[in-house]
């Protein structure tokens, strides 16, 4: 049994906190297994009880914390809401406000239901004996000047006696039932009374046409079982709302009601006077001075209500034992671990087994919130973990508040521990407060004594032994304790992460040191133990741990690591990969992880305009407006969210294209407790692309959208007014950046290098190599290998990167076999090996003795091009542009069925013969090619006219997907190639596609030929 004292009897007080497992008062049938209970005296007759359990039907915990409270001179319970009835706020907020006035807030709770749009409460308000709002018919619980409660259905009815006899004259006074106190007014509602209290703007708040009677107030209040007088002083039809002072109120009635209620208020004499009579059902609610509506009945007359709502959810809930002393409940839940929550008809059962005969379920969910006063604080502090991660304002809340003036005489001490469950022989420490006759906190000094382990000033070392250890502080005859539970066998052990997750593998790289922590669990509770208390150990030969859990990575490979304590152990699989940089997106599928729920000011696309692309063949497009009512700031909400596995990476890689904004482009992301946080990536100070590294938050990270902003905002005050002056950055509030290849990392590393991929043919055998710097050896499916252009199927060792392949029965014919090869950074290396012709008759009668007749035989040998009717492919005449396309197009193997609707905007349109067609529309689409604007501004392909060195090299690297490496421009003549085509000769120079002449220059401006054509498009197999 626990006993708590009265502050009459403070000097007895040996215990202002009391924790021990299985203690019977937290013994519940309804909430599962008893775990945990903590009990603490707040102030006279006003206990905070914390117990814990476990749902054997949900396997998960569950936590509740309760106010218990005997009415008594010292606290009162009242209720609050904002400076109007619209207002929200949190428990805390408010807790804050009533400190401010001199209060010292001893618990307080979340009210009553409220319309989430409006923020109107469902049901009653009372507050210092006046009617802010009815009860709508729902339930509700009002409080007493002397503490004392009425608990039920109040039935409140507000009766107008309106100053007028009826049409006849036989009737007496015309007089209506209100409808209701305070509440929007619906279309055939009745008559509707408001107050000042009612909105902000003090208006009776509605919008459609009725009938508003603006009296004020004579004599009186709005109380129940009392009377208010009022003087009419304006009776009109209006569609919008009535203003009033806080002397007036407004009887109002929608023109859709019926003509009982409308002429009523329509006939009301300007002048007259009007009587307002509240009452309730029973006068037991007559002297109530503060109330709060619930929208149900939990426990009537002992007995759990029949039919209500399912689902298991956080809960609030009050209720009155048969002793008249009150229960305040909260039980958390939506937090897996901590607490799951329970079903209104759980909370019933565990108000029953609390004492109560009567209770009521005031608003939960995310609203659910206890705050109190701990004995040694000031101020309050939530004791419950609401679901939504931080409080929810809501419409009213139910305080317990006591006075605030210090005795000066020292009541007992409130002593407790860092942690009340141990794993036997580690440190817990140990404080105390003072505190006054008054319950606040006092300043006194104490000596600590143990039962039990060993102190060392304010620091206990649990015995090895294990049991209960009492710490007592005391001065004089004045003491606290507190009792520690030390446990020598846990239950089990557990290896986490840095941030608390609980592991079963653990992925890293060589050279990563990962810090692991080990926990120890005790009848499902979590033990406190220090880092000493386990003893690490590694097998296989990749790595070391040391006695902190710090785990370095050594050789690739895989291995077990085990922590022992207390008898117990527990082990986690290890895998060392060398695969150090894993792509995030790389924007090459038409869906990506961005695909969005929604833009404010953000749009997001996905581009594949070779200009706008980095590595690949697409591109994330950002095109964003900074609007000052969004705090200039622009967001793009991803559908799902995308884990990156801080286990292995510490760091994002990715490619921005800048705009020169100065703006900030940031990651949305969730770290396991939060959501939508920001993560700056890149100030877009710069124009073109740009490859920036971020460093990852120590918690867990999963992308969620993207943001552009223009950062921080500078706050300061107008001296003269005190106004707060807020200044964002001067950037541009429109713009357009692209994103490329995301791709975790650790420790920031960056990959601009690309594999490094050998070929060689032997008889009818390829074989190669793949290895990357950074990477090390890829895997298979960042490896491919082509004959002809065409996949080939290969053999690959995962550990060394070699490969090899089968080729086809050689027909003497030559061929070409390439292996390429793609990082996680995105870059490509490729290699290839030639397979020559075995001689033989030339496909083409003009190309004998051609410097290059072997290439122009592999483009008739795979109908690239036919050449000429007459047998010829006239290798040194100038390349036409429809020449150029038809080539190409036959070079990439497009399907010509999915570009039949493109629609061509070239205005010589007619001069593309109709078997072309195919081939322009692909590499229009595709943006490949592109046409030029004539002088008459329209756009033209010319496809009889030539093309340049340089147009021809950019056009083909247009076909190419983007990632290879780029080649120094060393030709004597480099200056002369134009900077649209430099990107691309570079990048086909490194391949080996593009070469220059013997005497070192590239000619960009001359003309290319059919036969230099041939070479570049076998080299591009």
């Amino acid at each position: 049994m626990k006993i708590f004292f009265r502050k009459t009897l403070a000097l007895l007080l040996a215990l202002s906190l009391i924790l021990s497992l299985g203690l019977s008062a937290a013994a519940s049938d309804a909430m599962g297994e008893d775990l945990t209970a903590l009990d603490t005296l707040l102030h006279q007759d006003t206990q905070l009880s914390t117990n814990t359990f476990w749902s054997m039907a949900y396997n998960d915990m569950r936590t509740e914390n309760l106010i218990t409270y005997t009415p008594n001179p010292d606290v009162t319970p009242i209720v609050t809401y904002g400076q109007v009835l619209t207002d929200r706020n949190s428990v805390s907020d408010t807790a804050r406000e009533l400190e401010r006035q001199g209060w010292r807030v001893v618990a307080g709770i979340n009210g009553d239901f409220y319309n989430v749009n409006t923020g109107l409460p469902i049901g009653l308000v009372i507050s210092e004996g006046v009617l802010r709002s009815s009860d709508g018919g729902y339930y509700a619980i009002g409080f007493r000047a002397d503490g004392t409660a009425a608990i039920g259905k109040p039935g409140v009815k507000v009766t107008a006696r309106l100053g007028y006899m009826d049409a006849e004259g036989y009737g007496g006074e015309v007089s209506r039932q209100l409808t209701a106190v305070n509440k929007a007014r619906v279309s055939d509602g009745g008559t509707y009374l408001y107050t000042y209290d009612f909105n902000s703007k003090h208006t009776t708040g509605n919008t459609e046409a009725g009938v508003d009677v603006l009296c004020t107030i004579q004599e009186g209040r709005l109380s129940i079982g009392e009377t208010v007088t009022a003087v009419v002083e304006r009776v009109e039809e209006t569609t919008s709302a009535t203003a009033m002072r806080p002397d007036q109120f407004v009887l109002s009635a929608n023109l859709k009601s019926d003509a009982y209620h409308v002429d009523a208020l329509r006939n009301i004499p300007v002048g007259t006077t009007i009587t307002l009579e509240a009452g309730a059902a029973g006068e037991e609610w007559n002297d109530v001075e503060y109330a709060v509506g619930a929208l149900y009945s939990l426990v009537a007359d002992g007995t759990v209500v029949a039919g209500l709502p399912t689902g298991v959810n956080p809960r609030t809930a009050v209720g009155v034992r048969y002793d008249g002393s009150v229960i305040f409940y909260t039980i958390d839940g939506r937090r897996s671990g901590y607490s799951v929550g329970a079903s209104m008809d759980q909370v019933a059962r565990r108000m029953i087994e609390l004492g109560c005969v009567t209770a009521l379920c005031l608003d939960g969910g995310g609203s659910t919130t206890l705050a109190v006063t701990a004995p040694d604080k000031l101020e309050t502090g939530t004791v419950n973990r609401p679901s939504d991660g931080a409080e929810r304002k809501v419409s009213n809340q139910v305080f317990l508040v006591a006075p605030n003036q210090p005795t000066g005489e020292l009541s007992h001490f409130y002593v407790q521990a860092d942690n009340q469950y141990v794993l036997a022989g580690s440190k817990v420490t140990i404080s105390a407060s003072a505190v006054d006759t008054n319950f606040i906190p006092m300043q006194e000094d104490y000596r600590l004594e143990t039962d039990g382990g060993q102190l060392d000033g304010n620091v206990l070392t649990t015995p090895l032994s294990g049991g209960e250890v009492t710490v007592t502080a005391g001065s004089g005859r004045r003491t606290g304790t507190t009792t520690i539970h030390a446990v020598t066998t846990p239950d089990a052990l557990a290896i986490r992460s840095a941030d608390g997750t609980a592991l079963s593998t653990l992925g890293t790289a060589p050279g990563t040191v990962t810090q692991l922590t080990a926990t120890a669990a005790y009848q499902h509770k979590s033990l406190k133990a220090d880092p000493e208390a386990f003893t690490w150990t590694v097998e296989g030969n990749i790595g070391s741990i040391d006695a902190q859990g710090n785990f370095t990575a050594a050789m690739p490979g895989e291995g077990v690591i085990t922590v022992f304590a207390g008898g117990r152990s527990a082990s986690i699989q290890v895998t060392v990969s060398n695969f150090s940089i894993q792509p995030v997106e790389d924007f090459e599928s038409a869906a990506t992880i961005f695909d969005g729920i929604f833009g404010e000011g953000l749009q997001f696309s996905r581009s594949t305009a070779p200009e706008t692309v980095r590595l690949g063949q697409g591109s994330g497009k950002l095109d964003y407006t900074l609007a000052e009512g969004r705090g200039f700031a622009a967001d793009w909400r991803a559908f799902l969210d995308t884990p990156v596995n801080r286990q292995l990476y510490t760091s994002l890689n990715l490619w921005v294209y800048g705009d020169g904004s100065n703006n900030v482009l940031s990651l949305l992301y969730d770290d396991g407790t939060e959501e939508l946080q920001v993560l700056p990536a890149a100030t877009l100070d710069f124009t073109g692309w740009k490859q920036v590294s971020v460093a990852l938050p120590q918690m867990s990270f999963s992308i969620q959208g993207l943001r552009v902003s223009a950062g921080e905002p500078v706050y300061t005050y107008d001296e003269a007014t005190g106004a707060e002056i807020v200044t964002y950055p001067e950037t541009a509030r429109t713009g357009t950046v692209y994103i490329d290849h995301i791709a975790a990392s650790f420790d920031n590393t960056v990959d601009t290098v690309v594999p490094a991929v050998t070929a060689q043919v032997s008889g009818s055998t390829l074989t190669g190599t793949v290895q990357d710097g950074v990477d090390g050896v890829l895997p298979q499916s960042s490896v491919s290998v082509t004959y002809d252009g065409r996949p080939l199927a290969f053999t690959y060792d995962s550990k060394t990167g070699a490969l090899s392949a089968a080729l086809p029965g050689l027909d003497g014919a030559a061929h070409r076999v390439t292996v390429t090869a793609r990082d996680g950074s995105g870059n490509i290396g490729r290699c290839s090996a030639d397979i020559p012709a075995g001689g033989g008759e030339r496909r083409f009668r003009d190309t004998a003795a051609y410097w290059g007749a072997d290439y122009c035989d592999y483009l008739y040998d795979h109908n690239i091009s036919k050449g000429y009717a007459d047998g010829t492919f006239r290798p040194d005449q100038l390349l036409t542009r429809l020449d150029f396309s038809v080539m190409l197009y036959n070079t990439l193997k497009l399907d010509p069925a999915k570009y039949t609707g493109v629609s061509l905007p070239f205005a010589d349109l007619s001069k593309i013969p109709e078997s072309a067609l195919p081939a322009v529309r692909a590499l229009y689409a595709e943006g490949v090619v592109t046409g030029t604007q004539g002088q008459d501004g329209k756009l033209y392909l010319n496809p009889d006219g030539n093309l340049t060195r340089a147009q021809a090299a950019a056009m083909i690297g247009r076909s190419q997907e983007k990632g290879y490496a780029l080649a120094s421009l060393t030709f004597t003549d480099a200056g002369k190639i134009p900077a649209y085509a430099a990107f691309y000769i570079q990048t086909m120079a490194a391949q080996g596609i593009l070469s220059g002449y013997t005497d070192g220059t590239f000619r960009p401006n001359n003309n290319i030929t059919r036969g230099q054509m041939a070479k570049i498009l076998y080299s591009l197999m």
